[in-house]
């Protein structure tokens, strides 16, 4: 009988020690895929398109954010207005002043922005 408690013993304790083996590797595989903290790529930009009443735009600003707080997204973000309503328009000028990551501009104007605020180049046609 105790050679049998003794085997379960060593089954449970065995079981137990791979997985804690397999969530430290798993740990740091995810360590190691996530891009450095705190760094912000200059040359990166996130550009919105936003027409109309754009209803998920301050949504989808904030997830971005978000994402780059978290360390899983670098760079900033442009909203690039095509045409937005006045209502729309109004929120995304608050997005805009609420952080410096975060740029407004109409669609004519985003190569200029891209040009004058962060030394980008406007190739096109």
């Amino acid at each position: 009988m105790t050679m049998t408690l003794r085997a379960v013993v060593e089954i449970v304790m065995t079981g137990l020690l791979v997985a804690c083996f397999a969530a430290i590797v798993i740990t740091m595989i995810r360590i190691l895929r996530r891009p450095a903290a705190g760094t912000c790529t200059p040359q990166l930009f996130t550009v919105i398109v936003a027409s109309g009443n754009a209803h998920k735009l301050e949504h989808t600003v904030q997830s971005l954010l978000w994402l780059r707080e978290n360390g899983k997204l670098g760079g900033r973000v442009l909203i690039a207005d095509c045409g937005l309503s006045a209502e729309s328009r109004k929120v995304a000028e608050l997005l805009a002043e609420r952080s410096a990551l975060i740029t407004l501009c109409s669609q004519a104007d985003l190569p200029f922005v891209l040009e004058e605020k962060h030394g980008l180049r406007a190739s096109g046609p």
